[in-house]
């Protein structure tokens, strides 16, 4: 990501920048989630399927890849990306692992591959209809932020992903989060109030991120000390 056009931080609350009748309801309410998590999964796998005709890169890096998999006219196709962050925000930028890659009518499964076997400090999952690529290290680290679980989560209105991170702010008073704009426009359709029960806080992230959408998705950068989140509506450069 490049010029920032605006930084925030939060932290915590601060912002700089009758039996029968239930039985039924109870088993409708099963059937539903049911119903729901079986249309989520082929849709997901539609998007994996989904061929691209010609995905190039000339010396490139493993997040220059996802850039420009994003931009691909996939609807359906939500990316949620973590870089591998600084250990302080005056540290060198980490270093990167250039390659050169051309593939013809790859799927995108094959693309997230063939990306992830250039540059092995990163991995892929599916969770929900968001495809997250994520730092080894981060997923060995049960104490990492993002996979922490959150019991439950409540938004009222928000607008946008960004005021849906107040909330979760508050109930991770001890992390660091901040978020930043870089151009384009990420809000909703229209305000939105929902509750999540729970779920990690990768997966909420997903969840704001999808709302946006065909395409939505997000950006986790920085450093250990300054992290921020950066939401797309459109693909990201």
């Amino acid at each position: 990501m490049s010029a920032i056009a605006w930084f925030r931080q939060l932290s915590g609350t601060r912002i700089e920048h009758g039996m029968k009748s239930r039985f039924s309801v109870v088993l409708t309410v099963a059937m539903l989630c049911a119903i729901a998590a079986a249309r989520a999964e082929p849709e997901i796998n539609s998007v994996l399927s989904h061929r691209v005709a010609v995905f190039d890169l000339t010396h490139a890096t493993v997040i220059d890849g996802f850039s420009k998999l994003s931009a691909e006219p996939i609807s359906g196709l939500h990316l949620g990306i973590e870089e591998i962050l600084r250990a302080r925000s005056s540290d060198p930028p980490n270093p990167s692992v250039e390659f050169s890659l051309k593939l013809r009518n790859a799927t995108v499964r094959e693309i997230l591959d063939a990306l992830c076997e250039r540059d092995i400090r990163y991995q892929w999952s599916a969770d929900g209809a968001t495809i997250n690529v994520i730092p080894q290290d981060s997923v060995r680290d049960a104490a990492f932020f993002l996979n922490k679980e959150i019991h439950q989560i409540e938004l009222g209105g928000v607008p946008d992903p960004y005021q849906a991170l107040t909330p979760l702010a508050k109930l991770l008073p001890d992390e660091q989060l901040g978020y930043a704009g870089v151009g384009g426009d990420s809000s909703y359709a229209q305000t939105w109030t929902t509750r999540f029960d729970s779920v990690t806080v990768r997966q909420f992230i997903n969840r704001i991120s999808e709302h946006i959408g065909p395409h939505g998705g997000w950006i986790l950068s920085g450093s250990k000390d300054q992290r921020f989140f950066f939401f797309f509506k459109f693909g990201f450069h």
